[in-house]
């Protein structure tokens, strides 16, 4: 069966993460998070922005310290599909 992004994050991510205790205090999941503003590009006389950077999931082990972040797939694809992501 081959599950899509959104029906692996459901399905899979989230009850693992769960069962590996990240929600219970102060742990906390953030779900869908963006974690820059994104990067500023000179163009001509000006500067643009270019999009922010997101994650799937954000893992805190306090409330003011983000200590990881996941990157879910479809399950069709391999683990080096989401590596640059990651970066």
């Amino acid at each position: 069966m081959s599950l899509s992004e959104a029906d692996t994050c459901r399905k899979l991510v989230v009850s693992l993460l769960q069962a590996a205790g990240w929600v219970n205090e102060p742990h906390s999941i953030a779900e869908q998070r963006t974690i820059t503003d994104g990067r500023i590009v000179p163009v001509g006389k000006g500067f643009v922005r270019r999009p922010p950077k997101r994650v799937d999931y954000l893992l805190r082990y306090e409330r003011n310290f983000p200590l990881a972040v996941v990157g879910a797939k479809a399950t069709w694809k391999s683990a080096g599909d989401g590596l640059q992501q990651a970066k």
